[in-house]
């Protein structure tokens, strides 16, 4: 019996029944709507559900701004935490530690790696790199004296395209 349908008739009588189906489905529950949009009324809002409740509860109120606590109160900070300043916040042992971690070394370690980067970008050589450090001596004259300065020795050997001896190292800050 199903072979004397063909696919044409098949998806028509599909269309149709689809069609049928939701149009059923749109006059059932959405009445309200397709009356509106037949006559003409699209900018009308639907009507807000009344709220039995609504007369009944009292407003909340207003916490003044410099309250901040909720109704337990302050959380305790766990034991052994605090809260501090951005300031006061580094990962140094001591004060003499913290100074050099955000002063003196970092910001020489900083003009190297600028100077380095302008010797590779300029093919310099070894002779453009003393007369570049002549400025940097220049702007931290007390680098000579830092307990530091090995570790600032080191990172010029390493990031140098160029072998210098310790002698040159040794005069590099005098």
């Amino acid at each position: 019996m199903l072979s004397q349908f063909t696919w044409q008739e098949f998806l028509i009588a599909t269309l149709v029944l689809t069609l049928v189906w939701y149009a059923g489905i749109i006059l059932l529950f959405y009445r309200k709507e397709v009356n509106n949009f037949l006559s003409g009324k699209l900018d009308q809002k639907a009507d807000p559900l009344t709220h039995r409740w609504k007369n009944k509860v009292e407003p909340l109120e207003q916490q003044s701004e410099d309250v901040s606590e909720d109704l337990l109160g302050k959380p305790k900070v766990p034991e052994g935490m605090c809260t501090v300043s951005m300031g006061k916040f580094g990962f140094a042992k001591d004060d003499i530690a913290k100074a050099q971690q955000i002063g003196l070394v970092p910001d020489v370690l900083q003009e190297l790696k600028i100077l380095f980067a302008l010797l590779e970008k300029e093919d310099g050589n070894k002779k453009d790199f003393f007369n570049l450090m002549e400025v940097v001596r220049e702007k931290y004259k007390q680098v000579g004296s830092n307990p530091n300065i090995g570790r600032i020795n080191e990172f010029i050997i390493v990031h140098a395209p160029f072998h210098l001896t310790a002698e040159e190292l040794e005069n590099l800050w005098d």
